[in-house]
């Protein structure tokens, strides 16, 4: 439509002027207007333009323990050519192999690693990204690094073919994934002449790399034509100032060469006629019911601060009374629908995502007269710009209260989103977070696409009854039928009148905070008592903390709460009945409070062992709401019997998919069995279902609350008088007797004598031809700060040595996973995973020998790499409380441990500092090393069949394991 094509680009040119930087003298544009940035945000900006036309975003956070950059360059895979498919992939990985300035060895990415650092990179349709995080002291060396990428890049023919090997890798993982193969068999149905329809990763087929040197002219030839610092974005982070960050980037990236704007353009939309109006039945590899249906729209980046599409958006992903999920819910015909805006250079593709049931799937034809009924409804409303000024409200909220990012998640994001065109230079920075303007004629244009004569419809599942998928698509092996729409989907369709009369717009939102003040401020209270919450409440039936926010001064607050009921778990049925509890309090709560989210606020619920989880947050003022909503609902909420019926068919079947799931996933199941008590197997489990009735369901719902323990945490912008208030009102709500301490349950870990066990299992999955083996090795007592942190340590060395030894070189299986985990307070574990098609006694062996011959390799371990190590584990730890939401984890993993130690981030930092090799190489010795641990105890689980590694003697799994 006309509207859209109208183009009219923001102006670059008024409000830059001339500057230098303060040491080189080194000319450079600066943006001397305000730029948008929220109230709350401490960080300082500078936006700059360098002489080759670069763009350049500074920002100065004197507090960040980290310094990252982001470049992203204006082109991808869409500008692949013809005979050399995934060729920008290929260049993405080869620039980093080496500059003319800078060997292999020196090489950017060898640099990042050696200084506490990361990096990365990443190529979508039309940009490719090159990232990377860094210790403060670093960051000038590591953008000089950087800039020579960009600069004089080897891009060695020598590295050609294993680079190749390497994105074939990549090719072939993503042959098992799902999403890939979804992406794959949606190009394949568009326009063959647009680049959308390209295979854009590459493997070995498409980058032939028998001639290497032929193959590097055309990675050469791409980097030359394309790699101008005309669409290069840039953006840096990091605790010096902003001339010194400015003198960074002059210094280091204005040699990059200007070609001009190399930007590519391709005409025309992916989606025209030729490719609308089909139905493409496809395979998946899992067991998922997937229904997509796929509209072409114009560009809307022009359009990118009213954001009509937005609304659209909007509202068919409300889930509150009257949606398209709640419909389709209701009648049994999905689980949830998402919409999402995939917008490229030129073009928008609006997907309709709807996770249907089994029924949903064989009566696709009522799921998508459901979808343009609705679709219908929105229409006939017209833009409602109450409903605009709503979602513009809510992502208003979110700019001006901000929860600040990881830097290099943060300085990745500014340069991709600075790639648009259309974005003003004063909106640089806020891009992304506001829209405004509401146009209803933009709003009804857009709606005028969304029609069903303009679509095509995309159905996945394993098996399709009744249909012959006799086609398989080229790249990705998708097994297909395509057939032209029925008339009665398209040209003919016609409304339903009693979805119509079920379908509305949503109310206004009665959550939306109007009050931002600050509590009156907290008495000073001693340095070290800063990090420490106050006990309000201690007895029987309440445990409740509080802590006023003394560090973020926002008007926000979370609240926590553990309900501890001893029936949850006291039988395989309760168990059942507590999970189909939790999932028809899902839906119900989402059906009531799904507005709530729109508002600033979020609210979750879960179930344990031995407790239900409710965690609220958000602004203050109206987090005792949500709360007592959330409460009311989950005690005295009327649960409807046909959504009694749809929660435990959807249950029953997901027992049925675990037997479907992956080795790997049924190893760690049985873990969980084995080391913690109680825990009921999945198939008692399942049984206990068979048994329940919708009567059971209700009276199994007034015992769970009819004694309970309540531990409850409040802290934020909430004082301990309204926290006080807002716990009787809970206790009000739920109103159950007192749980008295001896009845209140436990999870506890099966502490393992010193020796080897086996836990050997079948696979439930009979058409899996995977194994798998988990080694799980308790180190010592969790609580011990001083073992946790050697283990957090030695994990960080050993975790990539691992990988590469088991899945690189040995090649044993294509899931190689270690981790450290402390399961309550008692103890510490270290774990080793492998998945792979190789008998699990020989991947037990390889486990055990790796372990074994390791050792040395601690040993020969510098003292550089060490320190580095440390100081990364440091690092992650300062930056962990960034917000008041993980600084209520924090405080809460220390009541709800019952350790009560809320300064153990702080402790673990100062023991980190004394941490040396021979406390690496004892811990290994006296838990790990199968030669000489006395008190080595690897429980190991393996579907197919389960074996693991025997230290002192082996020994099957005693009965009665002391706890």
């Amino acid at each position: 439509m006309r509207i859209f094509d109208v183009r009219r680009l923001p102006d670059w040119e008024t409000g830059f002027e001339t500057r230098f930087t303060v040491k080189s003298r080194m000319s450079y544009k600066e943006y001397t207007c305000p730029l948008k940035k929220s109230a709350n945000d401490n960080c300082q900006y500078r936006l700059l333009r360098l002489p080759n036309n670069m763009v350049v975003i500074c920002i100065s956070d004197p507090n960040s323990k980290t310094a990252a950059a982001a470049l992203t360059v204006g082109v991808g895979s869409h500008a692949n050519p013809n005979d050399a498919l995934g060729l920008a992939h290929l260049l993405e990985r080869m620039l980093l192999k080496g500059t003319a300035k800078h060997s292999a060895n020196e090489s950017f990415e060898e640099f990042i690693l050696n200084h506490s650092g990361t990096s990365n990179a990443f190529t979508d349709a039309s940009k490719t990204s090159y990232y990377f995080d860094i210790a403060n002291d670093a960051l000038d060396d590591a953008l000089e690094r950087m800039s020579n990428l960009f600069i004089k890049p080897l891009l060695s023919a020598e590295v050609i073919g294993r680079e190749v090997n390497i994105i074939d890798s990549e090719y072939q993982s993503q042959l098992k994934n799902d999403g890939a193969r979804i992406n794959g068999i949606q190009a394949y149905f568009s326009n063959p002449d647009h680049p959308h329809s390209q295979f854009a990763i590459g493997n070995k087929e498409t980058l032939d790399s028998s001639n290497p040197e032929k193959l590097r002219k055309k990675v050469v030839k791409f980097y030359n034509r394309y790699y101008s610092a005309d669409i290069m974005k840039l953006a840096i982070t990091g605790s010096y100032s902003l001339d010194e960050l400015t003198e960074m980037a002059v210094n280091r990236f204005s040699a990059v060469k200007s070609k001009g704007i190399t930007k590519p353009f391709f005409a025309g939309h992916p989606l025209t006629k030729n490719e609308l109006g089909k139905v493409i039945h496809f395979e998946t590899l899992e067991d998922i019911n997937a229904i997509w249906l796929t509209f072409p729209l114009p560009d809307i980046c022009p359009h990118n601060r009213s954001r009509p599409v937005e609304y659209i958006r909007w509202l068919i992903n409300h889930e509150g009374p009257g949606s398209l999920t709640q419909y389709l819910y209701l009648q049994g015909l999905a689980i949830y629908t998402a919409a999402t805006i995939n917008s490229y250079e030129g073009y928008v593709i609006f997907d309709i995502y709807i996770s249907a049931t089994p029924k949903g799937l064989k009566q696709y034809d009522k799921v998508v007269s459901a979808v343009f009924s609705y679709l219908r409804m929105i229409s006939k409303s017209g833009p409602q710009e109450w409903i605009y000024n709503e979602i513009s409200d809510s992502y208003r909220l979110e700019f001006d209260y901000y929860k600040q990012q990881q830097p290099m998640d943060y300085v990745f994001e500014l340069s991709c989103n600075a790639t648009n065109d259309y974005i003003p230079p004063e909106y640089i920075v806020s891009d992304g977070s506001l829209m405004g303007g509401f146009n209803s004629l933009l709003i009804s244009a857009a709606m005028n696409f969304l029609g069903p004569t303009n679509y095509s419809l995309f159905i996945g599942a394993q098996s399709h009854r009744g249909i012959k998928l006799s086609n398989t698509e080229k790249y990705y092996n998708v097994r297909y039928h395509v057939v032209n729409l029925p008339n009665k989907l398209t040209t003919d369709f016609r409304q339903d009148n009693s979805m119509l009369n079920y379908f509305h717009l949503p109310k206004p939102n009665d959550f939306f905070p109007d009050d931002f003040s600050m509590a009156e401020p907290i008495c000073p209270r001693p340095k070290l008592d800063k990090a420490v919450p106050t006990l309000l409440k201690y007895n029987n039936s309440l445990e409740l903390w509080h802590k006023q926010d003394d560090k973020f001064y926002l008007p926000k607050g979370v609240i926590k709460i553990e309900i501890k009921s001893p029936v949850i778990n006291s039988s395989p049925r309760n168990r059942a009945m507590f999970d189909l509890l939790c999932e028809c309090w899902r839906y119900n709560l989402t059906e009531k409070l799904h507005s709530s989210t729109y508002a600033g606020l979020s609210y979750s619920t879960s179930g344990s062992s031995t407790a239900v989880n409710v965690t609220v947050e958000g602004f203050s003022q109206k987090l005792p709401l949500l709360l007592e909503r959330v409460i009311s609902n989950m005690r005295h909420g009327i649960i409807k019997e046909s959504i009694f019926n749809e929660c435990l068919t959807r249950l029953q079947q997901g027992f049925s998919y675990i037997q479907l799931n992956s080795a790997i996933n049924q190893a760690f199941t049985l873990r969980k069995h084995l080391l913690l008590y109680p825990a009921w197997d999945s198939t008692l489990v399942e049984k206990g279902f068979k048994r329940v009735t919708y009567e059971m369901l209700n009276r199994f719902l007034h015992m769970l609350f009819e004694q309970v323990h309540i531990t409850m945490f409040v802290i934020g912008n909430l004082t301990e008088q309204q926290t006080i208030d807002i716990a009787f009102n809970l206790q009000k709500i739920i109103d159950a007797q007192t749980l008295l301490i001896c009845q209140i349950p436990y999870v506890r870990l099966i502490q393992l004598d010193p020796g080897y066990y086996i836990l050997q299992k079948t696979s439930l999955n009979e058409r899996s031809t995977q194994s798998a083996t988990i080694t799980s090795i308790q180190l010592g007592k969790a609580s011990d700060i001083r073992t946790w942190v050697t283990a957090i340590v030695l994990h960080d060395i050993i975790n990539k040595s691992f990988f590469d030894q088991l899945h690189t070189k040995e090649q044993l299986g294509n899931i190689v996973i270690s981790s450290t985990e402390g399961y309550t307070e008692k103890t510490q574990l270290l774990e080793l995973s492998v998945e792979g098609k190789s008998n699990p006694i020989y991947l037990s062996l390889r486990i055990t020998e790796f372990l074994r011959a390791y050792r040395q390799h601690i040993v020969d371990l510098d003292e550089r790499t060490l320190d580095n190590t440390i100081k990364n584990v440091i690092i992650s730890l300062q930056e962990q409380l960034q917000t008041i939401s993980s600084e209520a984890i924090e405080i809460w993993s220390a009541i709800e441990s019952g350790n009560y130690n809320f300064e153990r981030t702080s402790e673990e930092i100062e023991y980190l500092k004394k941490i040396g090799k021979q406390d690496i190489i004892e811990m290994w010795d006296k838990y790990i090393n199968p030669d000489t641990a006395p008190q080595y105890t690897p429980p190991s689980t393996s579907p197919d069949t389960t074996v693991a590694q025997a230290n002192t003697e082996d020994r099957e799994l005693p009965v009665n394991p002391r706890a």
